[in-house]
């Protein structure tokens, strides 16, 4: 069975429930897990923009993005302790979330990554994420998707 588990985040509500479910999920087979948000990178067309009007505006833009990222891995952290459930929590900047989530997987070797979908480019019902698919498309190791009709017990 899965012994390391990677929990990307977003800080979303959904993410967080998906959390709650891969913390579950995760002492009930005796995994560990590692926890990771990926701050996007801007490309730098878009990052030229806007320095012209406010210098400060990366430095500003980084601060903000560390700040939310701290927040969504201390639920992590969090959600682990409170169950006893081993687990570690990475900041990752990647131009692509997707790859990043894959790399990290793999860097950190784990065997399962546990991720939430929010399916917002269509219908719900029918639809995954975009960084989901890119996931599953490219990913060597299983992919568990958390909906929000998902439970784990």
């Amino acid at each position: 069975m899965y012994k390391h588990i990677l929990i990307p985040t977003d800080g979303s509500s959904l993410s967080q429930h998906a959390i709650s479910s891969a913390v579950i999920f995760a002492k009930k087979i005796g995994a560990r897990i590692t926890g990771m948000h990926v701050i996007p990178l801007e490309h730098p067309d878009l990052l030229q923009a806007w320095m012209h009007r406010d210098p400060d505006w990366i430095r500003l833009r980084q601060a903000l993005f560390e700040k939310f990222a701290d927040r969504y891995l201390d639920y992590i952290n969090n959600a682990a302790s409170a169950a006893g459930v081993p687990a570690i929590c990475k900041l990752v900047k990647d131009q692509e979330p997707y790859n990043a989530i894959i790399k990290t997987a793999e860097q950190c070797r784990c065997d399962l990554i546990f991720m939430a979908s929010h399916g917002w480019r269509g219908d719900r019902s029918y639809s995954i994420g975009s960084e989901t698919q890119k996931v599953l498309s490219h990913s060597k190791l299983p992919v568990l998707i958390y909906t929000q009709q998902s439970t784990v017990h």
